[in-house]
């Protein structure tokens, strides 16, 4: 029988890291896997002679806002000096280079693939900067109005519209999330009028508020049905977002960033579409954006086609939420590629109580 998998190292590593782990470890004569007493052991047996300690565990690596974030808590001001240190120095260092990559690439030095990539893109940045720019550098970051919000918004909802009837179930009655005593339709009736979620009506979202609402009812799947279970998603879409704007760790990062972008655009002249563009170019970031772009395009060409097309190109500033966001991605890439994985993914992760983690993937509040 193969054996099950584990909801908590899912957890820890993600979803992709760990299945690949579960993929080498086929052909690893140490068990990376393991935690605690159970390593050291292991460890010592090992003595060097088949590993290196870089194999000793596998671990999530940790990101720059992860290291910021106890220092924030602490003294804000010291976590902006060293923010403000990396930024001029190692980030300086990075946005060059990204620069003078992008620069080759602009003139075919990097073949015809890459040239093409670099016009496409920089036709999205302008699509974006038309559409959007002005709500990106105007509009605070937990409206619905500001695009990254628009970006969390579309992403969330299409995870939440497929987790199975029956996880949503087993979550709701373990208490992975709890509903408010008054549920936000406004804020979904908004999200489906700006063509954040699609397919469903305030009739199925009425419908949906009644079930989660009556004590008396369990989630089922053959309560609940395709139509319903995507008004519950979008309901699930609502609280998930809001939490994780107002709560996670990583919306630091994207404040900052966003706050440097917003104070550039002030100083900056022309039309927003050569603004936006000069902009990026200038600081180097346009080729981290068009790199994060191409990686979303690579893992989960759904997602991609909904930013770049619905939201008028506003995959060219995914990059801002990419490491908030990339567990719900790497998940519904796996769903897109190999749903049966997915399908195990989601009955280890309730069977090891890691139901907060189906919602809440790789946070911490």
């Amino acid at each position: 029988m193969e054996e099950n998998y584990d909801g908590a190292l899912i957890s820890e590593l993600g979803v992709k890291r760990y299945l690949k782990g579960r993929k080498d470890i086929q052909v690893s004569n140490i068990n990376f896997f393991t935690r605690g007493a159970e390593t050291e052991k292991a460890w010592k047996a090992c003595n060097f002679g088949c590993h290196g300690p870089s194999y000793r565990n596998l671990i999530r690596p940790s990101s720059f806002g992860e290291f910021l974030q106890p220092i924030d808590e602490t003294s804000p001001a010291l976590a902006g000096i060293i923010d403000g240190v990396r930024h001029q120095t190692v980030g300086k260092a990075q946005r060059l280079g990204g620069g003078i990559k992008r620069t080759g690439e602009g003139l075919k030095l990097s073949g015809n693939e890459a040239f093409q990539n670099v016009g496409n893109e920089n036709w999205a940045v302008y699509e974006f900067a038309q559409s959007s720019f002005d709500k990106l550098t105007s509009v605070e970051l937990n409206s619905l109005d500001n695009p990254i919000f628009q970006i969390v918004t579309v992403i969330i909802n299409e995870y939440t519209s497929v987790i199975p009837e029956w996880v949503l179930n087993d979550a709701h009655r373990d208490g992975a999330f709890i509903l408010p005593d008054t549920i936000d339709t406004a804020w979904v009736l908004k999200a489906i009028s700006l063509h954040l979620i699609e397919g469903v009506s305030r009739e199925d979202l009425n419908e949906a508020v009644h079930l989660l609402n009556d004590p008396t009812q369990r989630l089922i799947g053959k309560q609940i049905g395709m139509r319903l279970a995507s008004a519950i998603g979008a309901i699930l879409a609502s609280l998930v977002c809001k939490k994780l704007m107002a709560q996670s760790r990583g919306i630091d990062t994207v404040k900052r960033d966003l706050a440097k972008l917003r104070s550039q655009a002030k100083k900056a002249n022309g039309s927003l579409g050569k603004t936006l563009l000069a902009l990026l170019n200038a600081q180097g970031v346009l080729s981290r954006a068009g790199e994060a772009s191409r990686r979303l395009q690579q893992t989960s060409p759904r997602i991609w086609h909904i930013l770049r097309y619905r939201l008028n190109g506003a995959n060219m500033v995914y990059f801002l939420v990419e490491p908030l966001l990339q567990e719900y991605i790497d998940r519904l890439s796996l769903l897109e590629k190999k749903p049966a994985e997915f399908a195990k993914v989601m009955t280890a992760l309730v069977r090891d109580k890691q139901t907060r983690q189906i919602f809440f993937p790789g946070t911490a509040f």
